[in-house]
């Protein structure tokens, strides 16, 4: 038996190079920033866990992205007609996770191949239930049931047209992604996007989720609060005390090896930790009554709901049908793609930051983008209803945890896969209550908006030029979103938008509905119009990785992808496509 100290575990505070030294070295100036972040890392970007621990963070991902994704198909589902139909909305759920992990691996493998989760984004359900109100539920529907008699039921039969009518108008919308990334229109954009932009652009992703965090943890502010605390508790606080952990292992060499290793467990686990000690602590207070019906923390009757859903269910193409087109939906879908993609460019940059790794190059960016279209052209095809996008939540969880392994992506990826097609499972997820699920946004949410925050260090912030670009464009992005959500409750404010073309109005609304696409609107107009030198402009100080042949070697170890490096190698000619590095 041996016993093993923290320092010959998987997690360790500093940073392990990769192959060579290229990770450590420093090319002078700002590159030092990336590589401090580095050493903090316990798992950057280049450097994978044991499998095992993988699938553990792998789950804590997962469990990040699940509250919200769970949401978007259960909030979908009375606008389908189908709010009473177990077995529809399992099948939305179902498809909605496979086709999360199936992108989620596209976008590791092929994409910017930076560790980031593929989920589905609330920035399509306001176009999606437009689209469908146009048809409102009724109360009851008369069928006829498997004896020929006449019956009701309280869940529309005809439904599948519906959700055809959200996977036709996705599918087309989608190519406008794919064209953007394939043919190089978001390296153009980028050359007018500068460190003041992006940090505008990023801050507001978790500012503007804070409605979301809002409503969560306000159903049971004291569970809410709770988790933040012990996730604060063991990733902040606890972070460096380390934990037994006992092993065994088997190799023909030494044949049968175990014993005990040291390993600083709380800060990478922490969120997985909270999460399980809140989760039971719910079940106690349900099970004793302190929780009465109607607390949003008491955890329902889990054992019926597994009795009562499949164990497997297989999402495939067609599903539900012949997509079907129109020009209203077609134009909704496109402007949510489109904000979609601007919202991408933004997780792209906080990902990379917040796993130790340089500012994604263009081609990096066009090749995202463009699979981006192809996982929402995915999911209009197979029929979860809402498009996918990068997942901000999950960026979150990166500068929380300190863990950057594509590895842990890729077993989280396969997590959901297993969610999709395993619905027992999934009831069971469904038992976390979800002011737990609001404590993880609040501690989450502001990670996200810091490192928005802390790309202004490239700017001179002494300047009264770049805090007039800032404090307005922010400001607008925080106010926009506000009044537009009062404008689809209240039919006289909606009149203020109302040009007499329905198509025209919903992609107003869509717009003013994400204030990251106001803010960075205004900030990119402002940055570009308003006179400004580069160096005061943070310009300088933000290409730094273009001028530093180390960061260049880390680049194309990060973000160049192996299958498109080969065809570039047999046909030279792939070099001139804008998703390929020349």
């Amino acid at each position: 038996m041996t016993t093993t100290s923290e320092d010959s575990g998987d997690l360790k505070t500093g940073y392990e190079p990769v192959g060579d030294n290229i990770e450590l070295e420093s090319a002078g100036g700002d590159d030092d920033d990336i590589t401090a972040v580095r050493r903090q890392m316990r798992y950057p970007i280049l450097k994978d866990p044991n499998w095992v621990l993988s699938f553990l963070l792998g789950l804590q991902q997962y469990l990040v992205m699940w509250g919200s994704t769970f949401g978007i198909s259960v909030v979908l589902a009375p606008s389908l007609c189908i709010d009473s139909n177990l077995a529809a909305k399992g099948q939305l759920l179902n498809t909605m996770f496979t086709m999360c992990g199936l992108t989620t691996m596209i976008q590791v493998f092929f994409g910017t191949r930076l560790p980031i989760i593929q989920s589905g984004s609330w920035i399509f359900f306001p176009v999606a239930a437009g689209i469908l109100s146009k048809s409102p539920c009724q109360e009851v529907y008369h069928v006829t049931d498997e004896n020929g008699n006449n019956t009701t039921q309280t869940w529309d039969p005809n439904w599948h047209t519906r959700m055809a009518e959200l996977q036709g108008n996705l599918m087309v919308a989608s190519l406008a992604q794919m064209i953007i990334g394939g043919f190089g229109l978001v390296g153009l954009l980028l050359k007018f996007v500068g460190p003041v932009t992006i940090s505008v652009m990023i801050a507001l992703i978790g500012l503007n989720l804070a409605v979301v965090a809002e409503f969560q943890t306000s159903q049971n502010w004291g569970i809410s609060l709770l988790m933040v605390v012990l996730v604060t508790l063991f990733s902040e606080y606890l972070k460096n005390v380390p934990m037994p952990l006992p092993y065994v292992s088997y190799s023909r060499e030494e044949g049968l090896n175990y014993g005990v290793t040291w390993l600083k467990l709380f800060s990478t686990l922490s969120v997985i930790i909270s999460l399980t000690i809140v989760w039971v602590l719910c079940g106690i207070l349900t099970a004793t009554g302190t929780f009465q019906e109607g607390n949003k923390a008491r955890i329902g009757d889990v054992s019926s709901n597994l009795n009562d859903a499949t164990w497997f269910y297989f999402p495939y193409p067609g599903q539900f049908g012949t997509p079907i087109v129109n020009v209203g939906g077609f134009v909704g879908f496109l402007a949510a793609i489109l904000a979609g993609a601007i919202e991408s460019i933004g997780d792209y940059f906080a990902c990379a930051k917040l796993a130790g790794a340089p500012p994604p190059p263009k081609y990096a960016l066009n090749r995202g983008i463009l699979l981006e279209g192809v996982g929402c052209f995915l999911a209009g095809l197979c029929g979860p209803g809402l498009g996918v996008t990068s997942y901000s939540e999950n960026i979150g969880a990166i500068g929380l945890t300190k863990v950057g392994s594509r590895r842990v992506i890729i077993c989280s990826a396969i997590l959901m896969l297993a969610m999709g097609t395993v619905g027992k499972i999934g009831v069971l997820l469904a038992s976390i209550p979800s002011p737990i699920i609001g404590g993880m946004y609040m501690v989450m949410f502001g990670i996200v908006t810091a490192v928005g925050i802390s790309n202004l260090r490239f700017v001179d912030l002494t300047s009264s030029r770049n805090v007039f670009i800032i404090g307005v464009s922010i400001y607008f992005g925080v106010v926009v979103p506000m009044w537009t959500s009062k404008i689809v409750n209240d039919p006289e404010a909606a009149k203020a938008i109302q040009t007499g073309n329905d198509e025209f109005d919903q992609l107003v609304r869509v717009i003013c509905a994400s204030g990251m696409i106001v803010g960075a609107a205004i900030a990119c107009f402002l940055d570009n119009t308003i006179p400004g030198t580069k160096k005061e402009r943070g310009l300088t100080s933000y290409e730094f990785c273009a001028s530093s042949e180390t960061d260049k070697g880390l680049v194309n170890k990060i973000y160049r992808e192996p299958v498109m490096e080969y065809l570039a190698g047999k046909l030279p000619i792939l070099r001139k496509l804008p998703f390929v590095p020349n």
